[in-house]
């Protein structure tokens, strides 16, 4: 189990599930696509554990998991991928917020 609710997440066991999520039936998945589905455990990591993104990528170089050109998936990798996608899912979810919760005050003034 990668994650009970509440805990801290395995490091380990969470490395190897990322590594095996990479490829389906001998096919690559892209790695911001696996990436996009554990930024919640990664965040934990980071927090709960204190894990920095180079222990993080070396978690997940002794697990097998590589680049789609079989080199190690690097530190600045994994900081830039998960940057970009959670900014991306912040910017989803102003877009999906109706127009009252963007800030705007336009039936506030007195």
């Amino acid at each position: 189990m990668v994650l009970v609710c509440g805990m801290e997440p395995d490091p380990k066991s969470w490395a190897e599930k990322f590594a095996a999520e990479l490829t389906v039936e001998s096919e690559r998945v892209p790695f911001e696509r696996v990436l996009a589905h554990h930024l919640d455990v990664i965040a934990k990591l980071r927090a709960m554990s204190g894990l920095t993104w180079r222990s993080i990528a070396a978690l997940l170089a002794r697990a097998g998991a590589r680049r789609a050109d079989g080199g190690p998936i690097s530190a600045d990798q994994l900081r830039v991928g998960y940057a970009r996608l959670t900014r991306q899912a912040q910017k989803a979810s102003q877009r999906d917020r109706p127009a009252s919760q963007h800030g705007d005050s336009e039936g506030d003034a007195i």
